[in-house]
């Protein structure tokens, strides 16, 4: 499995907020597993957080979800951090096989919200994945 770091990171941590990124539609190739988005935490000084917990709260109907800890290269946090390497948690979608179509899953997640504190944030989203 080749995980791209082409997508948008869903989550982003500074010392002041977290904010999140909702994926729009995400198309994937039928037949595969394939890397839909990203979470990361990052400071201001474009340093991991920590790693956020993950858990699917609505799973899909045409296929699994799994999430991978992975090293990349940040993209589309902001312009200071783009390009340098941080540690992220892959969002893994595999349709059943045979499946095209349109199918979605919601997750939720726990992320520190500031470096070296306990405070924590849950985020919930959902994500439409086309399959062709």
């Amino acid at each position: 499995m080749r995980i791209s770091p082409k997508f948008a990171v869903v989550a982003i941590v500074s010392l002041l907020s977290l904010q999140t990124v909702h994926a729009a539609d995400v198309t994937i190739p039928a037949g595969r597993e394939s890397a839909i988005n990203f979470v990361t935490g990052v400071t201001p000084n474009c340093r991991n957080i920590a790693k956020p917990k993950m858990t699917v709260v609505k799973a899909p109907e045409h296929g699994s979800v799994r999430f991978q800890w992975v090293k990349y290269k940040i993209n589309n946090i902001s312009k200071l951090c783009d390009g340098r390497p941080a540690w992220g948690m892959a969002i893994l979608f595999k349709p059943k096989a045979g499946f095209h179509g349109k199918d979605r899953f919601t997750y939720g997640m726990n992320m520190q919200k500031y470096e070296g504190r306990s405070d924590t944030k849950y985020i919930q989203d959902a994500i439409d994945v086309v399959v062709k």
